[in-house]
């Protein structure tokens, strides 16, 4: 591709996407782009219709990358997403390379460490749970007293704050598992640091697709949405822009509003 003549002031376009991998078996962890297949035959048909979706923003003189997680979902994703876009005529990055499709991975782009949703349902809607060989009931009047959903509980980082009575009864060795599931705030800077790296590119108009799990997305959603939302629902995609020198959401799944904060400097301010 030609190089774009720039006025030495003209500061080149830069577009991420940040994609939720689509309906998952959560049958696979950590795997190769050849043998990742860990969506369901649902989640398949969610990510090409997103993907197609996507291919009709992406301009002819954007320079296109594709970023994933490691985890078999997320790469399955990232794989139809390529697969999509160069189907539709979208110059991406390495897309000849005969290993992973011109697909990087990040480990620094999975899932929240430590995690087990069968461990983290309970807080949320209580329940009988069988753990460490006892069986307990969790009350969730007392560890959601809000009756907050899942992402954000997660957001609100309600795990790490549930009292001694609500885990009084429960195995020690259920309270030290869900206490070691990973911070948002430490989530949330994951996501951050390769937001930094890409908002300082400026020779070429680019656009990076990250594909990663919904727990990463939580603080640009919150921010965009005003609260409303902590996450996307599966294969829907946040839309970031630089304008004026700022980072900032154009679209979160289904939300579209005209004005969003710069989501590296709101970052900064809430937790720095």
């Amino acid at each position: 591709m030609d190089k774009i003549a720039r006025q030495p002031n003209q500061d080149p376009s830069l577009h991420v996407d940040l994609f939720r991998h689509g309906s998952a078996k959560y049958e696979q962890g950590k795997t190769t782009v050849e043998e990742a297949a860990d969506l369901t035959e649902a989640g398949i048909a969610e990510v090409k219709t997103s993907a197609e979706a996507l291919a009709e923003l992406i301009s002819p003189d954007e320079e296109v990358q594709i970023w994933s997680s490691p985890m078999g979902r997320t790469l399955q994703t990232a794989k139809i997403i390529s697969e999509t876009l160069a189907a539709k005529g979208v110059n991406l990055r390495g897309e000849r390379q005969a290993e992973g499709a011109g697909i990087k991975v990040f480990d620094q782009l999975s899932e929240v460490k430590n995690f087990s949703w069968s461990l983290f349902s309970p807080l949320v809607y209580g329940g009988e749970v069988e753990y460490a060989g006892r069986k307990f009931v969790i009350d969730a009047a007392k560890t959601n007293p809000q009756n907050l959903g899942p992402a954000q509980y997660y957001a609100s980082d309600n795990i790490h704050n549930i009292s001694a009575e609500a885990k009084a009864g429960w195995p020690a060795e259920y309270v030290k598992a869900v206490e070691d599931f990973e911070d948002f705030m430490s989530v949330t800077k994951r996501i951050m640091k390769p937001l930094v790296r890409l908002k300082g590119l400026s020779d070429k108009p680019y656009r990076v697709i990250i594909v990663t799990h919904d727990a990463l997305l939580g603080f640009v959603a919150n921010i965009f949405s005003g609260g409303e939302s902590a996450g996307v629902n599966p294969a829907e995609f946040i839309n970031l822009e630089r304008k004026d020198g700022q980072l900032v959401a154009t679209k979160v799944g289904q939300l579209d509003r005209p004005e969003s904060k710069d989501v590296i400097d709101e970052f900064n301010q809430q937790h720095q």
